[in-house]
């Protein structure tokens, strides 16, 4: 046991240092989702309401998306577990990856690890079990807000049972990927190629409970992603899940525990392969970045057109749901009352606008973070024996961030817009995926340009852009659901677009956010100018 000494003095140093990450990872989605819950009877309540929701999600596309409706009698509640179980696995897996990657690859980027190992009497399993605990701890405080905060929203058809099954299996399947990105952190020797590794297993782990949930849901069992619809919230509770993914975890624990005995400190069981002396392409910054970028930029692109497409094929079945809720009414607005098919196919396409715009401020901020990561780990050192301006160097990472941001948003539109028109039969327009596309960049470009005014003057604070970013989007798609302010709403840029495509663009609010992303940039510069660099 002396290889676990001081494991838990290592798990207080993480926890001291991640309480605000977890904090707000927490408040978004524990609360998020109680608020939710709190509200669903107003959105399907109504036998009708229920019927109709039904028939879409028994549809082959939503299938996909959300797992199969195998029930015969529906409630209020059975129709939440079905709607977000797999919408918020996703996010659980989302916050888990972000942990284990700090706690493991990105303490030992930092030295921190190889000094306490070096300098104190800490055991050589110690850091990892306390990454392991902290995930442990993370998700069981979700389990326990979730659990009673689902008991106090107390919806039509929920049960005791039925509760805390949906909250353990939401936060076990969260701990379980993040037990598994320990594996990924002992077998690659950095945290780029770590959430690299990550997202392609998760990323299969989807496609395979996708395909099969529409081939034959029998074989959704070889996904352990799938196996949170088997738990059959409300309907058969069944806990079987929970105990498989209680086992894969550990044992993932356990093969992380092994492969960590067998390796260096700062150092990856698969070994970099030695590129070449020379290489004519690579002449300086700009193409270094696009070589090194080249694969998760591809692997961006490729999953929007796959995630558009997707949506893209639901489009036949939005005309079916009968807007009779006062609620749902909030949530696609009055124009999309009055009109009938077209309209309310369009207040969805501006509602995947906005999906799209947060998932591709991602891909573009991700590269933008590396102009830091690299400074704080002195590769920019290498680069800059090489006389080059500072704004030279930002202006790279800026522009292919923000280019990569506008590919990613443009591609999910064009392929959302394909595989909705081929389900048609009144294909939508071209314009008004254009429109949409045309309202978004200026949102990208003020998140985008806030990113580099932190990195400019405020790096170590530059994590910012994820909480601005994630409440903007929580804002947007569930501010009307729990009836938040006007004022509160307009907080989010996404707001000043919210009658995109149905209307035309109103060019004011796109002048003022191009004002404030120039003025953003243009501190991030004056800053990125003036300051030392960390390493």
């Amino acid at each position: 046991m002396t290889q676990y000494t001081q494991t838990f003095a290592l798990l207080k140093a993480n926890l001291k240092r991640d309480w605000i990450k977890i904090l707000i990872w927490l408040a978004v989605l524990a609360g998020m989702f109680v608020a939710v819950a709190a509200k669903f009877e107003g959105i399907y309540g109504s036998p009708k309401q229920i019927a109709t929701i039904a028939q879409t999600l028994r549809s082959q596309a939503m299938v996909s998306l959300f797992g199969p409706m195998t029930h015969a009698s529906l409630n209020t509640a059975i129709i939440f577990a079905s709607e977000m179980m797999v919408f918020w696995g996703i996010f659980m897996v989302i916050f888990n990856y972000s942990l284990s990657v700090g706690a493991t690859r990105g303490q030992e980027e930092s030295g921190l690890t190889e000094m306490v190992l070096g300098g104190h009497p800490v055991g050589r399993l110690a850091p990892i079990a306390a990454a392991g605990l902290e995930l442990l701890v993370a998700n069981s405080l979700f389990a326990l807000i979730t659990g009673f905060g689902m008991m106090a929203a107390n919806m039509p058809g929920s049960d005791f049972n039925g509760n805390w099954l949906f909250a353990v299996t939401l936060a076990l399947v969260g701990w379980t990927f993040g037990m598994i990105s320990l594996i990924f952190a002992q077998l690659v020797a950095d945290s780029h190629n770590v959430a690299i590794y990550n997202y392609a297993f998760f990323g299969i782990t989807y496609l395979v409970r996708m395909m099969t949930d529409v081939a034959n849901p029998d074989y959704t069992w070889l996904s352990p992603f799938g196996w949170i619809e088997k738990a059959g919230i409300y309907t058969e509770n069944n806990w079987l899940p929970v105990g498989l993914l209680t086992i894969l975890g550990l044992i993932a624990f356990g093969m992380a525990v092994a492969l960590n005995m067998n390796r260096d400190i700062d150092a990856g069981i698969i070994q970099v392969r030695a590129g070449k002396r020379r290489s004519r392409f690579l002449r300086g910054p700009a193409t270094l970045l696009l070589w090194n970028q080249k694969s998760i930029s591809l692997f961006w692109i490729i999953g929007m057109a796959v995630l558009g497409a997707s949506y893209g094929s639901v489009f036949n079945s939005i005309s079916k749901i009968v807007n009779d809720s006062p609620v749902v009414r909030q949530v696609l607005g009055a124009s999309g009352i009055a009109h009938a098919e077209k309209t309310q196919l369009l207040s969805f396409v501006g509602i995947l606008g906005v999906i799209f715009g947060v998932l591709a401020v991602v891909g573009g901020a991700m590269v933008i973070n590396h102009l830091y990561t690299e400074e704080i780990k002195g590769y920019l050192q290498l680069v800059n024996t090489k006389p080059q301006s500072r704004s030279y160097l930002l202006s790279t990472y800026f522009v292919y961030g923000w280019l990569l941001s506008v590919i990613i948003l443009f591609v999910a539109l064009m392929a959302a817009m394909g595989a909705g028109n081929a389900v048609l039969k009144h294909p939508l327009a071209f314009h008004y995926f254009w429109r949409t596309f045309v309202a978004l960049v200026p949102v990208l470009t003020v998140f985008i340009s806030t990113l580099v005014a932190l990195i400019g003057f405020l790096p170590r604070w530059r994590s910012i852009v994820w909480v601005l970013l994630g409440g903007s989007f929580m804002i947007s798609y569930f501010g009307r659901l729990v009836d938040l302010p006007t004022w509160a709403l307009k907080i989010s840029p996404f707001y000043w677009f919210r009658k995109v495509p149905i209307n035309e663009i109103d060019g004011t609010p796109v002048i003022w956010i191009l004002i404030i992303a120039a003025v953003l940039i243009v501190i991030g510069y004056i800053g990125y100018r003036r300051r030392d660099f960390s390493n």
